[in-house]
């Protein structure tokens, strides 16, 4: 990438991957949007974001990319959270402003399911001292296509931040995070799906094969991938996929890596950004997997 950044929104569009915003050096909030295509090992800057943010979440639906909450460090050190959401729109390299988020999130979770966007838990909005001592959220919120607002949906069971989403058999599963529970920080290995049918709820039967908040997962051919994230011992560097109701342990990553994005494109794995095993500095680099 032009820009070594971690905490960013991703997604998949037309055949390329798009970033969006993130910490970058120092953690200073970045605007700067790029796309990668695959097909001709290249980024090429796009329209930057309206503001910068970081720890915000993408999914892209139809034709838009919505860019969800997120926010940035106070010169005082408090954090200042965000409800905005804006839709880019890749045809035109364009921004249009869409409807705002009940609740301001940052670092939360989402995905697109059957058309919608939807949001689950991040920071606490009224912590201010730092994620080691954040409660979490629970809140959970979704978006209609062509709606006017956001709908709040049954909250999360495990209020959390820096967890990560995917549709994993017609429902949306929220994996690890972080959060403050019993008296110290936690790193969460808990899996909670929503059943956006029923607006509820369930267990899926299974947890991740190692806690981690920022963490990074996509699906590919209806199996789910994870990797890295911070297991409570460090920036972890291991792979693993999950199917036919079974977890599988993969080569690890050259390094550790954690709040970066997975994709899944053409039958590939792309790991892009991130912070490295020292959890400091973001990273511009992207990385191809090959699930075979």
């Amino acid at each position: 990438m032009g820009a070594a950044r971690s905490h960013f929104g991703a997604a998949v569009h037309g055949g390329r991957l798009y970033v969006f915003g993130g910490g970058g050096t120092d953690f200073k909030s970045l605007s700067a949007v790029e796309a990668y295509d695959p097909k001709t090992d290249t980024w090429e800057a796009c329209a930057p974001m309206p503001a910068p943010r970081s720890g915000i979440a993408a999914a892209a639906v139809g034709d838009r990319i919505y860019v969800c909450g997120g926010g940035f460090k106070l010169p005082d050190g408090r954090f200042d959270f965000k409800s905005a959401v804006e839709a880019y729109v890749p045809p035109d390299d364009g921004w249009e402003i869409a409807p705002s988020l009940l609740k301001r999130h940052d670092a939360p979770a989402a995905v697109a399911h059957d058309g919608r966007v939807l949001l689950f838990g991040g920071h606490h909005p009224d912590a201010t001292a730092g994620p080691l001592t954040d409660p979490g959220f629970e809140v959970a919120e979704g978006l209609e296509p062509d709606a006017e607002a956001w709908r709040e949906l049954s909250p999360m069971p495990t209020a959390r931040f820096s967890a990560v989403a995917e549709v994993v058999n017609g429902r949306a599963w929220v994996m690890g995070g972080g959060a403050f529970r019993d008296g110290s920080f936690r790193n969460l290995d808990v899996i909670e799906a929503y059943d956006p049918g029923a607006n509820r709820w369930e267990a899926p039967g299974t947890r991740l094969p190692w806690p981690a908040a920022g963490l990074m997962a996509t699906a590919l051919d209806g199996v789910l991938y994870v990797a890295g994230g911070n297991d409570g011992d460090g920036i972890s560097a291991r792979v693993g996929r999950y199917a036919e109701g079974r977890w599988e342990a993969l080569p690890p990553l050259p390094e550790g890596r954690v709040m970066g994005a997975l994709l899944a494109l053409d039958g590939a794995l792309f790991l892009m950004g991130g912070r490295g095993p020292d959890g400091k500095q973001p990273v511009a680099g992207l990385l191809r997997i090959d699930p075979a």
